[in-house]
């Protein structure tokens, strides 16, 4: 649902993108970003956070991908779409950028 609503605000945007359709090997295992745009050599990774709990994972996804998708792509966009569980926005968002 979170990346139908995205790929909604893409098509009005009109953007032109493609979804999970850019796969690339990084030392022993496969990426796929949600979204890429080739145009300006972008991904796109969107995350949901439901939990408190998943809040640890998500960064460690992010900062896996960061170090991957850097080998394949000039630009990088992170989505998170946070349902209030993320206890500190602000220390959250800092640490990635």
């Amino acid at each position: 649902e979170v990346q139908d609503a995205f790929e909604t605000l893409l098509i009005g945007a009109d953007i032109e993108y493609a979804r999970e359709r850019t796969a690339f090997e990084y030392s022993s295992r496969s990426y796929r970003p949600d979204f890429t745009v080739e145009s300006i050599d972008l991904a796109i990774e969107l995350k949901l956070c439901k939990t408190p709990e998943e809040e640890r994972e998500i960064i460690r996804q992010i900062n896996d991908d960061i170090l991957a998708y850097q080998t394949k792509f000039a630009n990088l966009i992170f989505v998170v779409y946070d349902l209030a569980a993320i206890r500190d926005v602000d220390r959250f968002s800092n640490a990635l950028e």
